[in-house]
């Protein structure tokens, strides 16, 4: 297998981190408006803290890495839910469906195939209560496709339509919102990933127009340590600052059967904090189910479950 060398990786490294800082800054995690706050996806992803750029490769790519819709092995869905903060009346739920199509690029070796187009659909939706009764919602419909230039490479696009309502004055809004990766394969174990969330983004209110916060994530993994470990490191930057760092391990425990996963994720700018991440994944045949934990020092959202199925056809 052809490989990618090391100090081409360094400049393309470079290049993005620089592009970085000439990227309008926003102040919150969402838009200045407060709506559509990046919650997540899958119970997996979230159990890996959200270092979920390479080690997460199917449908749930559309959210985290759209690159990686290619490294799937066939049709899958999955269904996803938690609530954002425990002790209020609120729930968001997720849904995803990804396939591959047009065969698999040709390789040899024993590396990884990858299929030359992947695409998916996801949806998700936020159903909050607000005090005195209003409800607060907020809904995407995402289309995501992927593709592999070579059997070491692929690139992806998720676009999102934004939709919120609820019963304030002048907060119903709608939008679209769009998100790009790219995935390497270093070595048949190493791998690299870059994805730009919110490359496009716009809102409208009916006074205004508003963006959500865009933000780089750079990372790198290695898989199947000793056979049974997978784990990555993602840097997470904003407005051309480290804004938070993520570690996230995957351990099979029996093969085919049961892992664990565990993570942290470091957040460097307002509300400095550690998050710790924990769960467990289980297959059989064609279903896996995961549940995980998010452990918040942060008072107001302490511990956070998240619960997803899936099932691959």
């Amino acid at each position: 297998m052809k490989q990618i060398k090391i100090p081409t990786i360094f400049i393309v490294l470079s290049l993005l981190a620089a592009s970085s800082f000439s990227t309008s800054a926003y102040a919150g995690e969402g838009s200045r408006g407060g709506t559509f706050l990046p919650l997540g996806w899958d119970a997996e992803g979230e159990g890996l803290a959200g270092a979920a750029t390479l080690l997460i490769r199917n449908d749930a790519s559309s959210y985290w890495n759209p690159a990686n819709l290619c490294f799937m092995n066939g049709p899958r869905a999955m269904l996803g839910t938690t609530k954002p903060v425990p002790g209020m009346p609120a729930n968001y739920s997720t849904l995803s469906v990804g396939t591959t199509l047009l065969g698999h690029r040709n390789f040899r070796g024993n590396e990884t195939p990858l299929s030359r187009v992947g695409v998916a659909l996801s949806i998700s939706h936020l159903d909050l209560e607000l005090a005195g009764g209003s409800a607060w919602n907020e809904s995407t419909v995402g289309f995501s496709g992927a593709y592999s230039i070579n059997h070491f490479n692929s690139v992806g696009i998720t676009w999102r339509m934004l939709k919120g309502w609820n019963d304030l004055d002048n907060a119903n809004c709608s939008g679209m919102a769009m998100d790009v990766g790219w995935t390497a394969r270093l070595r048949e174990k190493l791998w690299l990933g870059v994805v730009k969330k919110n490359i496009y983004s716009s809102i409208s209110y009916p006074t205004r127009t508003e963006n959500i916060d865009p933000s780089w994530n750079i990372a790198l993994a290695r898989n199947d340590i000793l056979g049974r470990i997978s784990a990555e490191f993602d840097l997470v930057m904003k407005e051309g600052e480290i804004n938070r760092v993520l570690t996230g391990t995957r351990i099979v425990l029996f093969k085919n059967l049961l892992s664990v996963l565990g993570g942290a994720d470091r957040r460097l700018a307002n509300g400095k904090r550690t998050i710790l991440h924990f769960g467990f994944l289980t297959n059989y045949k064609s279903a896996d189910i995961s549940i995980s934990f998010k452990l918040d020092p942060e008072a107001a959202f302490d511990k956070q479950t998240y619960v997803s199925i899936g099932y691959s056809l």
